[in-house]
């Protein structure tokens, strides 16, 4: 699994192993990996990882979020590559690599379902079942994201696979039965 190795001096040298999924790093201890340090905000970074990749996304922190040098607010990472929260450089290990990958993306919460929605917000991805879902006056619905509450919108490449294979299906059971013949005693 992946891993940032701690390079900055005056702090112990490190390994952070990170997890599938979401890992936030900062300074409060209510974060997935704190690290001590005045320079780091106290919910500094996000890193996701997935089979696919591995991204790091700044948490509006202090003092930014740098990769290579240069500031960056969601940036993929690979192997070899050097993050820096604040004054903090570690170095990434063990990233994984970026494949081709076919259909929509997964659900940020049921990895095993295709997402249908994604945050305008915070661009996180989700099956319908985890989207909350207001009728508003007038038959308008409005649809929020579960963990920023901000207006979720159809992913358009989810949407047309799912039409595809839901049309074939109203196709399949929806269509007329053959013609009844006459029955005579």
């Amino acid at each position: 699994m992946a891993k940032l190795v701690i390079k900055t001096k005056g702090l112990p040298a490190e390994v952070i192993e990170l997890k599938r999924g979401v890992n936030r790093l900062g300074r409060s201890a209510r974060n997935d990996f704190q690290i001590d340090h005045d320079s780091i905000s106290r919910f500094h970074a996000e890193i996701e990882i997935h089979d696919d990749g591995m991204f790091v996304r700044d948490m509006d922190s202090s003092n930014g979020v740098f990769v290579n040098g240069e500031q960056v607010e969601e940036c993929p990472l690979e192997s070899g590559q050097v993050l820096r929260l604040g004054d903090v450089s570690m170095e990434v290990k063990d990233a994984p690599v970026a494949g081709f990958k076919q259909g929509p993306p997964p659900c940020q919460n049921h990895p095993n379902v295709a997402a249908t929605m994604v945050c305008t917000q915070c661009r996180k991805q989700f099956c319908g079942a985890c989207v909350h879902v207001l009728r508003r006056t007038g038959g308008r619905f409005l649809r929020l994201c579960p963990m920023c509450s901000g207006h979720c919108e159809p992913l358009t490449a989810a949407i047309q696979d799912t039409k595809g294979r839901l049309s074939k299906f109203v196709r399949k059971f929806l269509k007329k039965p053959p013609p009844a013949k006459p029955y005579f005693d």
